[in-house]
């Protein structure tokens, strides 16, 4: 109100604005001196339950503040003396009624004092007065939903929250969580072992409205001591924080997200409209931003009653409307978050007992993400100026991103669905059906029907292996064999399908892709062996494109793929794929060229381990650091794994075409898919022909459907203005002159540099947060200087 040159009066129930109560405030933004450095997850008996996290050092990277703790008194004392004219607040001003009327609003006071105003504001915490004084008024015009309000609030869990000093066995800079059944704990040290705790543990019974209980000291000692036995790590326990307590207090934890934030000249922020438990550290954090929202709301007013006029009540309800719809969802996303998150660390479900026990170990940045998501959208005040520090990062603020505003995954698989029946239609075009008959013909024989020539039927000397691979080697003998009417376009194919491979296993060490089916292309490229890569592709691609939306890269580092890993893709194709793919070509032998296939036709199960064991090993993984100083390293490795294997691509396809005299009929014939299905086929050189054609014609038609999706992401986010004419245009160029697997690793490419060089519309960049500050006649230090 101070910045805006909006009258105020602050009435304070209290004798004091920043009592000490024992509180602390976890503060996303810059909000004290000491910041978290590392954060564990442990078990009931202190141990770790997975590595430490240095989420907050990654979250400093993506916002430009560290995640700090602190006294709640010095965060209020520090507001406190940022204001200038101390006359405005007043104290010991207990609300004792509200008088609402079309001209403005009166509040009268226990000490007989009244105040008028244009609007009220209720900040008056969780059994606030001005909230019940709202609903009294909205009542009338809402009734269903006020009395769905007044019963909304409920608490299921108790919280002992203190402050101790310096304990023996815990380090400065940590945060412990404990997770234990009905009961966990949170305990983070600062500077000179200042110490902050919270004890959680579920009640006997749950409680809804107001009718709270209450607890005295003497229950919240003997609330300690039957926790003196928690371990917060192996040899330190509760009691040892107990015993160097400062301040503490036992509280109940309400949970409530309300309906009725406003009405009439009345609104309410802070925890009297959304209450969450502490588990997160955001109900301070979100409270500021509904009092940011609601202070731009005002401002607003202000300005359009300027000349000493008043402002109607017809635009303060259209204002706090605006500032209710602005962050009723995202509050609503975050009080559920905080909810489950308790429920979580209590073990309150057997789900609860598994994820702990068997995905903690390997959630990576899970934590670091669930902040980002609630971080991104962060409400700013509208009419002050961007701080540098804000925007010079790695995730920019976005208010149209993050909880509350996330796509709807099922929409997008709604969206995707053309995959689907792309996967029908290639399933029932490409039955292997028909080559079972001359399969067993052929591995009963060992002759094939063309030639005297033999065929091995072994070569692992399992038999089930050898069985399961069989049919396979006998569809690819036309292809081995040489024949001129299968084998060529067979080996531009196979040739191109590498460049795909490779996308593939890049995009399964993308750090946006963590925890979806595309970590998996062991299982894609398996089932492809035996159904068709041409059947599988839309799969992969439909899941893809439903769990990767634009969002998933609001933090440039979750573009960043595993760069030992991304290093390892390159050799490890080389050596598990092509090398036996050329073998299967080119070996003197027919023998020679069918031991090779056995080999190929298994290329995912040495794709694997070569990548994530073998290779990875040689090149040192910087992904840590990385993620935080450096989140472009692994660019030129993508830029060159896949530029070479494009390049290899697009000299077979002109080698091909060469070979056929660059004719029409001929390239046309080397992309599109055959007149006739497989299943119409009379003998297995046929068959197997127009299957390979068929298989190309659908996987790169999967393939460029997808970049289409992902290109229309990448242009609805404002990081592509190019016509989709234009881009069209490109692609089927690309695919006549260089062929399709060229194309799609070009097109592969130009996404991944949008994706590192290009931001959403509607990030606040530097270069959109210097235009509004030179918009409010302020500019940054580094800009007077330049």
């Amino acid at each position: 109100m101070q910045r805006g040159g909006v009258d105020y009066v602050l009435l304070e129930r209290r004798s004091e604005v920043a009592p000490h109560a024992g509180a602390s405030i976890c503060m996303i933004p810059n909000g004290c001196r000491v910041p978290v450095k590392w954060v564990y997850d442990r078990n009931n008996r202190g141990h770790p339950l997975a590595p430490r996290s240095d989420f907050t050092r990654l979250g400093f990277a993506r916002t430009g503040y560290e995640l700090s703790f602190g006294d709640r008194q010095a965060l209020l004392q520090v507001m406190l003396d940022g204001i200038r004219d101390k006359s405005k607040i007043l104290m010991n001003k207990t609300v004792a009624d509200v008088i609402h009327s079309a001209d403005g609003v009166t509040v009268k006071c226990k000490d007989g004092t009244a105040y008028d105003g244009d609007i009220l504001v209720g900040a008056d915490g969780v059994y606030s007065k001005t909230r019940e004084a709202l609903w009294n008024l909205a009542a009338k015009e809402y009734p269903d939903k006020v009395q769905k309000d007044r019963k909304a609030m409920t608490a299921e869990y108790q919280c002992l929250f203190g402050i101790c000093s310096k304990v023996d066995g815990l380090d400065i800079g940590d945060g412990d969580y404990g997770y234990d059944h009905d009961r966990s704990s949170l305990v983070v040290v600062c500077k000179g072992g200042r110490t902050y705790y919270f004890i959680f543990q579920k009640m006997s019974q749950a409680y809804r409205g107001t009718d709270m209980p209450h607890y005295s000291r003497k229950e919240a000692e003997e609330f300690a001591r039957g926790h003196f036995d928690m371990k917060i790590r192996p040899n330190v326990t509760f009691e040892a924080i107990w015993n160097n307590t400062l301040a503490s207090n036992l509280v109940v934890l309400e949970e409530a997200t309300f309906e009725v934030w406003t009405h009439g000249r009345i609104a309410c922020v802070g925890d009297s409209i959304h209450k969450m438990t502490p588990n997160i550290g955001y109900g301070g954090n979100t409270a500021i931003e509904s009092a940011a929202a609601l202070a731009s709301a005002i401002k607003e007013m202000a300005d359009e009653a300027h000349g000493g006029h008043h402002p109607t009540e017809s635009r303060i309800k259209e204002r706090f409307t605006s500032y209710q719809n602005k962050r009723k969802e995202r509050t609503d996303n975050i009080v559920k978050v905080s909810a489950d998150v308790t429920r979580l660390q209590s073990l309150q479900q057997a789900s609860h007992r598994i994820f702990v026990r068997y995905a903690i170990p390997y959630l990576g940045d899970f934590l670091a993400n669930l902040q980002a998501d609630m971080v991104v959208g962060a409400t700013g005040i509208g009419f002050l100026p961007i701080p540098r520090r804000s925007v010079t990062v790695t995730m920019p603020l976005n208010p149209t991103q993050g909880d509350g505003l996330k796509e709807s995954k099922l929409k997008r698989a709604a969206l995707a669905l053309p995959f689907l029946l792309l996967f029908f239609l290639a399933k029932k075009l490409m039955d292997p059906a028909p080559l079972i008959p001359w399969a067993t013909s052929i591995l009963q024989t060992g002759t094939l029907p063309w030639s005297d020539t033999s065929l091995p039927a072994t070569f692992y000397h399992l038999k089930w292996l050898d069985d399961l691979l069989g049919p396979l080697v006998v569809f690819f003998s036309p292809v081995l064999y040489g024949l001129d009417s299968v084998s060529q376009q067979a080996f531009l194919f196979l040739v191109d399908y590498g460049v795909i491979l490779a996308i593939w296993l890049i995009e399964s060490a993308r750090r946006a892709n963590t925890f979806t089916p595309s970590q998996l292309p062991l299982i894609f490229t398996l089932a492809s062996q035996f159904l068709g890569v041409g059947v599988i592709s839309p799969l992969y691609y439909l899941q893809h494109y439903a769990l990767t939306p634009i969002e998933n890269f609001k933090a440039s580092d979750m573009r960043l793929t595993r760069i030992a890993y991304t290093k390892s893709v390159l050799p490890a194709v080389i050596l598990a794929y092509y090398i036996p793919l050329y073998a299967s070509f080119l070996w003197p032998s027919f023998a020679g060229r069918v031991s090779w296939n056995f080999l190929w036709q298994l290329f995912p199960l040495w794709i694997s381990p070569l990548a994530s064991q073998v290779c990875i090993r040689l090149f040192p993984d910087t992904t840590e650091a990385d993620r935080v100083s450096n989140v472009y390293r692994d660019l030129p490795v993508i830029r060159t794994t896949v530029g070479l294997l494009v390049g290899h691509s697009a000299a077979a396809w002109l080698y091909t075409c060469s070979k056929a005299g660059f004719s029409v009929g001929a390239i046309r014939d080397l992309i599109l898919p055959p007149m006739h299905s497989p299943q119409e086929a009379k003998d297995l050189v046929t068959f197997a022909g127009e299957f390979l054609r068929f298989d190309s014609a659908f996987l790169f038609g999967n393939t460029f459907l997808w970049l289409g999706y992902l290109f229309w992401d990448i242009k609805h986010a404002g990081m592509l203005e190019m016509r989709w004419g234009r881009i069209l245009g490109y692609a089927a160029a690309a695919v006549v002159v260089l062929g399709p697997g060229a194309a799609a690793g070009l097109g592969f490419l130009w996404r991944e540099e949008l994706l590192a060089t290009r931001r959403h519309w509607a990030a606040t960049t530097e270069e959109r947060a210097r235009k509004w500050n030179r918009k409010l006649g302020f500019e940054w230090e580094e800009d007077k200087v330049n």
